[in-house]
């Protein structure tokens, strides 16, 4: 029962046992043994509502039960409230890996994309040049073949003629024994000044013949050494356009595995306490060749020493950077032995 019941019944317990006292005298009054007796005075008492103030102790307990109950609520507010940060922060952490996981699977395709492209540009320039210098090739072949077709057709031209100068050498030798038969002595000497003279313009017409086959053999060398040096000078400019193409494949790779460090480096970042934006710091990383980090320092400060000493961390936690891996010696001295890099984590 509570204060106020208790308030209430009190002076209603008090109320009815005043009525009943007032009835009984009543009822004495009345009856026959009562007429000789003077009533005594008649005390009237008003019967009023009394309300009694709680105790001490009821209202320490009053408050120490409010007091529990408040501490229960502000409990399982508390704990309501540290579930829903716990709840947002594992949101957050989801959020950011599944981002994390994103980015990379993108910078996976992209890398095998560029390898793919470069591949394929590689094996059509490589397809091309051979069938360019086969095709050269094959040109100085029949040029050759031309050249040695036409000096046979001479040779053998030259030859015929010779056959046939010899046929009608003979011929004339026998007109010349019957002339000489005939003319016995007295045309012996003509015969014989004249076959000298015969003898002497077939050796010329011989010797023109074979001087003039001689030059045509001499032209045609000359003519294929000619095309086999022009055709070693296409070789050669081939060969650095391909270098050319090979040099530039590799500057675009080199540019596409930094990009993809840089990535890393930031995606490793972690943001310091009142971190304002607008800061920048360059970095100098030093590189084994299978990509494992030596060094790396700070070379140009942000001015923050806490924004500075995140991306040294940074760089730290995406070591290794295996994509080095896919570079020649040279290359990589060159490009990823020692290399500086800018990071702004707003880029």
């Amino acid at each position: 029962m509570d204060r106020r019941g208790e308030n209430l019944i009190r002076p209603l317990m008090l109320a009815i046992g005043l009525h009943i006292i007032l009835l009984s005298t009543f009822f004495i009054a009345v009856s026959p043994e009562a007429k000789t007796i003077t009533p005594p005075p008649v005390v009237v008492i008003q019967a009023t509502e009394l309300t009694f103030a709680p105790s001490a102790a009821a209202e320490a307990r009053a408050k120490q039960k409010q007091a529990e109950v408040d501490r229960k609520q502000r409990e399982a507010e508390e704990k309501k409230r540290q579930e829903d940060v716990k709840k947002q922060v594992e949101a957050k952490k989801k959020a950011e890996e599944k981002k994390r996981l994103a980015d990379l699977a993108k910078a996976e395709a992209k890398k095998k994309a560029d390898a793919e492209a470069k591949k394929k540009a590689d094996a059509l320039a490589k397809q091309q040049a051979e069938a360019k210098r086969q095709a050269e090739i094959k040109k100085v072949e029949q040029a050759k073949k031309a050249a040695k077709a036409k000096a046979d057709a001479e040779a053998k031209e030259a030859a015929a003629a010779k056959a046939k100068a010899d046929a009608e050498a003979k011929e004339a030798a026998a007109a010349k024994a019957k002339a000489d038969a005939e003319a016995q002595t007295q045309a012996k000497e003509v015969a014989k000044q004249q076959a000298a003279d015969e003898e002497r313009k077939k050796a010329a017409a011989l010797e023109a013949e074979r001087v003039k086959q001689e030059k045509a053999l001499e032209d045609a060398f000359k003519q294929a050494e000619a095309e086999a040096r022009a055709l070693e000078e296409l070789k050669k400019k081939e060969e650095a356009e391909l270098a050319v193409l090979n040099a530039l494949a590799s500057e675009k790779a080199a540019a596409n595995v930094l990009d993809a460090m840089t990535t890393r480096i930031t995606r490793a970042w972690r943001r310091p306490v009142a971190f304002k934006g607008g800061l920048e710091v360059y970095l100098r990383m030093a590189l084994a060749s299978n990509g494992e980090l030596v060094d790396v320092r700070v070379v140009k400060s942000s001015g923050d020493v806490l924004f500075d000493r995140s991306a040294l961390t940074a760089v730290k936690r995406a070591a290794p950077f295996g994509e080095v891996k896919q570079f020649d010696a040279a290359t990589f001295e060159e490009k990823f032995r020692s290399l500086t890099v800018k990071f702004r984590p707003e880029d």
